[in-house]
């Protein structure tokens, strides 16, 4: 190669350098906290937080915009102080997951949020910061915050002599030469082959001295809570041991619960009141009058989502559009048609009102197949949290005349206001309503083991722990409760 040649080589590779050295660094530390401090005062509450300190922790390249423009993610460390008190989770504030999403952070990177903290108090951050290369600049965007994926089930086990016989004999009944069982037979022996494995293996839990809590669907907040909850009471108790159980929703639990299919669960308080008085839904069934509250975990607002650029404004102009109105045994639709009654608006003023769950119906919204989806669950969920960012949304209010209604029609639910940056571009308060998240077990469990469990998990989230009981105290956790003022 030629000097000349090796000069204009080494040119344009020093040049390619440089710009791919630009795009990996974006922004300096300087301006990076900037940045963080502008998007705390915004995105949650101005005067909330104070950035003490920031490290830049480095960057690494995003796949281009629509735009085809350059994104970098930029990782930090940063220690933010308290400007006041503040009870993060509590009713009508905002939740810590919120405050992880405001930096791009997951809930777990986040330390020293508490139910009550104080003015002062530090809290420590593993964030990050996506910018877009402009003609302008780096500018920060938004952008959705890493995500942990599930560590998958490893247990394996075979079965006896004895199981394997009843295994074959079971394979007898679909193993059938053409045309084989109908669709209707085929439903049946699935539920029915759901249901006793999911018995079995509570059995054997429970003989191990293994527990099983029912949650809600795969990917839900209620099963995203059970997980946490299960593994914070694994590691401060080791003895109590409990295992998670994924389901449809408030209803199926509590159903599941009176069955016998699952020691502890979690049901909204609107659902489980109407249960123990076999109301509404548990009209046919009759009182499930074995449950019993252990406590109040969280509030769960319902939630009635449309894109940020729907014609929808209010519930009553719902009429004639296709909703998402939640799954069958789902807390969401046991709510959402409440909402609709007190709108005056009848399911059969919908064009089409569809039973998806949670994930499947915020899918079907982004894709304009549906024009609203409703949710009860806690705020600030990481679904729409995301859509929130892109494409954007819009929450519905429930009317000032609706909320009177529906306080009638849905013992447990009550008044709730959304507070401004609930959500990503939530510029203003939304008022709705809200159920609490019950634990909630049954008569035949033990008072020492209800009592330890309710020890173990209120000391945790004591503000919350007697809001919200709808159905009654378990023995274990009666004298307990005495102790503490009503809400």
């Amino acid at each position: 190669m030629t000097s000349a040649l090796w000069r204009t080589a080494s040119v344009g590779v020093a040049g390619l350098l440089l710009l791919a050295a630009g795009c990996a660094r974006a922004v300096d530390e300087s301006r990076l906290s900037t940045d963080v401090q502008s998007r705390v005062d915004r995105d949650l509450a101005p005067e909330l937080f104070d950035l003490v300190a920031l490290r830049r922790e480095g960057s690494a390249p995003l796949p281009a915009a629509e735009s085809q423009a350059p994104r970098v993610i930029v990782y930090f460390n940063a220690t933010l102080r308290l400007a006041r008190d503040y009870a993060f989770g509590g009713w009508e504030q905002l939740a810590p997951s919120s405050v992880a999403y405001a930096l791009g952070a997951t809930e777990k990177g986040v330390f020293g949020l508490s139910a009550q903290n104080r003015a002062g108090e530090m809290v420590r951050v593993y964030g990050s910061a996506v910018y877009e290369e402009t003609p302008d600049g780096w500018i920060q965007v938004a952008g959705a915050p890493p995500t942990t994926a599930a560590a998958p089930n490893l247990d394996a086990t075979g079965p006896s002599s004895r199981s394997k016989q009843l295994i074959d004999k079971l394979a007898e009944k679909v193993n059938l030469p053409p045309p084989g069982v109908s669709p209707q037979e085929d439903e049946i022996i699935a539920e029915e082959l759901a249901r006793a494995a999911e018995n079995i293996e509570r059995r054997v839990q429970r003989r191990a001295h293994t527990f099983t809590m029912a949650t809600g669907a795969a990917g839900s907040e209620y099963a995203r809570f059970g997980q946490s909850f299960v593994e914070a009471i694994t590691a401060a108790a080791p003895a109590v041991k409990l295992r998670q159980r994924t389901s449809e929703g408030s209803v199926d639990n509590a159903n599941l619960l009176a069955r016998g299919e699952a020691d502890y669960a979690i049901l909204q308080s609107d659902v489980a009141a109407a249960a123990v008085a076999g109301e509404d839904l548990f009209a046919r069934s009759g009182p499930l009058a074995s449950l019993r509250a252990v406590g109040g975990l969280f509030p769960e607002a319902i939630h009635i989502v449309v894109l940020a650029n729907s014609p929808i404004r209010e519930v009553g102009q719902l009429r004639g559009h296709r909703v998402g109105i939640g799954a069958p045994a789902s807390g969401t639709r046991f709510d959402a048609l409440a909402v609709l009654e007190a709108h005056g608006v009848k399911v059969t003023d919908l064009a089409e009102a569809r039973g998806d769950a949670t994930a499947a119906a915020l899918a079907r919204l982004q894709r304009g197949q549906v024009h609203a989806v409703f949710l009860t669950t806690l705020a600030p969920t990481r679904e729409l949290q995301q859509l929130a960012v892109s494409p954007g949304i819009r929450l519905i209010p429930v009317s000032e005349r609706a909320m009177a209604r529906l306080l009638e029609l849905r013992p447990g639910l009550a008044p709730l206001t959304l507070p401004a940056n609930t959500y990503p571009r939530q510029q203003a308060p939304v008022a709705t309503v809200a159920a609490t998240a019950l634990l909630v077990t049954t008569d035949e469990a033990p008072e020492a083991e209800v009592a330890a469990v309710a020890d173990l998990v209120f000391k945790r989230m004591p503000q919350n722990e007697r809001r919200g009981v709808t159905i009654p105290l378990h023995s274990g956790v009666a004298r307990r409760f005495s102790s503490i003022p009503r809400e």
